[in-house]
Order: structure tokens, then C-alpha cells, then sequence
């Protein structure tokens, strides 16, 4: 028989050497000596009002278009002289919004459209073309906003269908897009995620791990843009609750009430033509939350409690119609 040979706690030692030493210890330094003029330079930038691009005659897709943000969007970009591509599930609602432009002398067609289906992306996106032309900006904004718990045994469904749509379907639209944005070297991807991305609230699980998918997933976007040298922009939007859709207000108690698909308009719009990375709705909420989530738990939790979200049982019967409805 063999005699074991047990390795000495010298021997089983990490070598926690990293490549090239001396030149990570010069690019550490070249790092922290542009911190400061980057935070000034960052705090000079909040008080003065970036320049707005001009997108007249452009094709913006707006998804879940059918009301809500979606349509108030819609509008707002057929306010700025651009030519809309109405998406949604609910044809006879984006119908509706693209109506609604058509009268105002604007120019929009509606598409009813399910983004889980790559098929029917696929055909949406050549009508687009053909009848609008090719799209210089997308707002994934479609989204389920139900509400479960994370162990409810009857929730099966509803984690597919939001794990589906509010995720999945950004991917399906955004690679079916994308290429031909690189392809003119022009364009901007605009993501609707929420301020729960940066939080995790109760009662909302699987719609809060959509939403900080979303992040994640558009971060790592910008950065394969950056490495493809591509003038294609990335956008992520974190808004705070929004009036909607009554059949979800009356499920919330909030310390701070919801904001009016107006407002939100408003703010998204100017982010989305500032080329803004990613921002909050209202814009001062993102650098606070960012601050919290590196405090102790306890102090977590006890803000948490000041400026409480309490999620109030949604009920079996609430449609999942309400799903692509932001």
C-alpha cells in the first residue's frame, strides 16, 4: 500500500501573485489620480443641462405601447417629429396609440406583437422596416408588474411568464435590432427596469430578479459596445412606482406615493435624449439607494422601515392582461 502524502499548509498556499505586478501597481496609482477631476467633473455635469439630440424623422419602437408609460412615450417622441413603431401585446391598444399620433399628423404604426416569440419579432421588426424604416431607438418597456411571494406554491406560472417577458423578451428584441444598428454604426437601446433593481423587496421576488437582470444585462452591453468601438447607446431607466394601472396601486402602501405617468415621461424622455447611461426616476433617488445598500443590515432595514414599500397580497384573480402593462 502507498504511504498518503499530505501537503504541507506552506504547500496548499494561494499564490495571490497577479499578472504583470509592477504595472498593476502603476495603474492602480493612474486610477486613483483621476478619481477626483472624474467626481467634480461628474457633480459640475448635474448642475448643467447636457445637450439634447435631435431625432426628427427618426424611428423609435416603443414595446407595451398599449397605455401607460409605453403610450405617454409614444406620444412624446411623436411630439419631437420622430415616426413611431407602436408594439403590444394588446393590438387594439397600440392600435389606439398609434391612432392617437396618426391625428395629430404624426406618423406611427401598431404592431401587435408577443416579445417571448422570436417569430414574431422577427416579422414585426421587416414590417418596420419596410413601412417605417430602419429603427434608431428601441424602449423595451413591456413588463408583468405582479407581485408574488417567493414561496407561494400556486406562483409557478406567473415566475415564467415574468421571467419570460421581462427579461427574455428585452433579449429577443434587442438581438433582433442591434445588428443593424451596428450596421449603421447609429442607434440607442433604451431599458424600462425600476428602482426595485437596486433593492430586494418583499413580496416582488422574481419581478425584482427581472429587474436586476435587466441591469446587468444592459451594463454588460454597454461594455461590448465600448470593445466594438459601436456609437450605439445604451440606456437604463430606474423609475419609482408608477400610477399604471389601479388594479396594482390598490396591492401597494407606500411611505412615497406613486408618480403620474406624466412626470415620469417627462424625465425619462430628456435621459433617453441626453444619451444618459442609466438614471432614476426622479433622478435624485439613485445616488441614496446606492448609499443604503453599502450600510450595515441593521441600518438597511431600519430605513427600509422609514420609507417603507409594503406589497399587499395580490389575489388569484388579478388578469395576467395586466402583463405587458408598465
Amino acid at each position: 500500500m502507498g504511504i498518503a502524502r499530505f501537503k504541507t499548509s506552506k504547500q496548499c498556499r494561494y499564490k495571490q501573485i497577479p499578472a504583470n505586478p509592477i504595472r498593476l501597481i502603476f495603474e492602480i496609482l493612474l486610477c486613483i489620480s483621476l478619481i477626483i477631476p472624474a467626481v467634480v467633473w461628474a457633480t459640475i455635469k448635474l448642475f448643467y443641462k447636457s445637450p439634447r439630440k435631435n431625432i426628427r424623422g427618426q424611428v423609435v419602437l416603443v414595446t407595451g405601447a398599449a397605455r401607460g408609460l409605453g403610450r405617454e412615450l409614444c406620444l412624446r417622441f411623436h411630439s419631437l417629429g420622430a415616426k413611431v413603431a407602436c408594439v403590444d401585446i394588446d393590438g387594439e391598444g397600440c392600435a389606439e396609440t398609434a391612432k392617437a399620433i396618426n391625428r395629430k399628423g404624426g406618423a406611427a404604426k401598431g404592431y401587435k406583437v408577443d416579445v417571448t416569440d422570436r417569430l414574431q419579432i422577427k416579422a414585426m421588426h421587416e414590417t418596420v422596416m419596410k413601412e417605417l424604416g430602419p429603427v434608431d431607438i428601441v424602449v423595451n418597456n413591456a413588463g408583468i408588474v405582479l407581485a408574488h411571494m417567493y414561496v407561494n406554491p400556486e406562483s409557478d406560472q406567473l415566475i415564467e411568464d415574468l421571467i419570460n417577458v421581462n427579461i427574455l423578451g428585452q433579449i429577443w428584441i434587442n438581438r433582433e435590432l442591434l445588428p443593424s444598428m451596428l450596421k449603421r454604426n447609429h442607434g440607442q437601446i433604451v431599458a424600462i427596469s425600476s428602482m426595485s433593481s437596486m433593492s430586494g423587496l418583499s413580496g416582488i421576488s422574481t419581478y425584482t430578479a427581472t429587474k436586476w437582470a435587466t441591469n446587468g444585462m444592459m451594463e454588460s452591453l454597454h461594455n461590448e459596445l465600448r470593445e466594438l468601438k459601436s456609437a450605439v447607446v445604451s440606456t437604463t431607466v430606474c423609475p419609482y412606482f408608477i400610477e399604471t394601472n389601479p388594479e396594482i396601486s390598490k396591492h401597494l402602501e407606500l411611505r412615497l406615493p406613486e408618480m403620474p405617468t406624466s412626470f415620469v415621461g417627462e424625465i425619462v424622455m430628456n435621459g433617453i435624449l441626453e444619451n444618459r447611461r442609466i438614471f432614476s426616476v426622479p433622478n435624485h433617488f439613485i445616488l441614496p439607494v446606492k448609499l443604503v445598500r453599502i450600510l450595515p443590515d441593521n441600518l438597511q432595514w431600519l430605513i427600509n422601515r422609514i420609507f417603507y414599500v409594503n406589497i399587499i397580497g395580490f389575489p388569484k384573480d388579478v388578469e395576467l392582461m395586466n402583463r405587458y402593462r408598465q
